[in-house]
């Protein structure tokens, strides 16, 4: 398959985007110096078991913090565990796997769900120290990121318009289908709004569904690029975001749209909204983007010069960022008085 002017091959392309979407043919047009991916995930390599990743040298692609306890996920089968917040980090191998782990979500402290290249879905009950690998008809298409609807109903989404609907907190799942049966656009991101759930992803990808995901209807996209995430502001407004420095926020669950321009061209990954309420985007080339007031305007701050996937806010202030340079932590400058 080729789309998008037929751009979906490979060449040279910067790690941590390469790693990202490696399995999922994504093109993001002006990501990198090339944009292209390889068609379906890596293909399985010995591990060896007993060498410890280190959390400070694996790119690591998604986090989340429940209570004390944390998960980070990354390139290669990574699982990085910190049981003090995100002060420390601990390497934990998922399984003998190699395939790279795009997301993490938690159900519980105990309970979680990984999931990754080549339709890889993993569940824990022991808070990451162990994980179980499940079985799904995803095939070799990758799953890029999990959404929790209810205490028992999970959705995994990701390349060629993949969705896997799980109502048993993720022991079992089925696939579905999403929009049109020839519906093949990548899903990045499904969130949460109230009663509306939205999606986003590749090429203006925009849907909505008032049914709890078991349906969906197309909205018009007000960018044509790929959308990479969707976050709620503290205020409940919706943010959408991505390629070329892209940010679009709505007051009406998707409805209309308004460009929130920033002075810059880097792409958007990843939302976090902040204890002070600040909102926090993070972005390539070291960069993340700062609103002081709900998402209606952004300024720019550079945090280093390798792509940050997302960050996590711990319970001092301290962020844990974490991409392509693996886990990291750093603080932000002071809030506009």
């Amino acid at each position: 398959m080729c789309r998008l002017g037929g751009l979906r091959s490979i060449h040279s392309l910067p790690a941590f985007m390469k790693y990202l979407f490696v399995a999922t043919q994504l093109l993001w047009a002006l990501l990198g110096p090339l944009l292209a991916w390889p068609a379906h995930a890596e293909p399985e390599a010995p591990v060896i078991s007993d060498v410890a990743l280190r959390s400070d040298r694996t790119i690591v692609l998604a986090a989340q913090l429940r209570g004390q306890r944390a998960l980070a996920v990354g390139e290669r089968g990574a699982v990085f565990v910190s049981e003090d917040g995100g002060a420390t980090w601990i390497s934990k191998r998922a399984l003998k796997s190699t395939r790279t782990l795009t997301s993490v979500l938690a159900l519980s402290e105990q309970v979680w769900l990984g999931a990754g290249h080549g339709g890889v879905l993993l569940r824990s009950v022991d808070g990451g120290q162990t994980m179980q690998l499940l079985q799904t008809d995803a095939g070799r298409d990758s799953i890029l990121g999990l959404t929790q609807l209810s205490p028992v109903t999970v959705l995994a989404y990701g390349s060629f318009g993949l969705m896997l609907r799980s109502e048993d907190a993720g022991l079992s799942w089925t696939r579905q289908q999403v929009m049109a049966p020839d519906f093949d656009r990548h899903i990045t991101r499904v969130l949460v709004d109230k009663d509306v759930l939205l999606l986003v992803g590749e090429s203006g990808t925009l849907a909505r569904s008032t049914d709890g995901g078991k349906t969906w209807s197309p909205l018009p996209s007000p960018y044509q690029g790929s959308f990479f995430g969707a976050s709620i502001t503290p205020g409940g407004a919706v943010l959408i975001f991505g390629m070329r420095g892209s940010i679009y926020r709505s007051t009406d669950q998707g409805s209309s749209w308004r460009k929130v321009a920033v002075p810059t061209g880097v792409s958007f990954y990843g939302a976090s909204n902040l204890r002070d309420h600040r909102v926090l985007l993070t972005a390539a080339q070291g960069w993340v983007a700062l609103s002081d007031d709900d998402g209606q305007s952004f300024h720019m701050q550079r945090m280093g010069s390798s792509s940050i996937a997302g960050a996590l806010e711990r319970a001092d202030g301290t962020l844990d960022i974490y991409g392509e340079f693996g886990i990291r932590a750093s603080t932000l400058a002071a809030p506009k008085k």
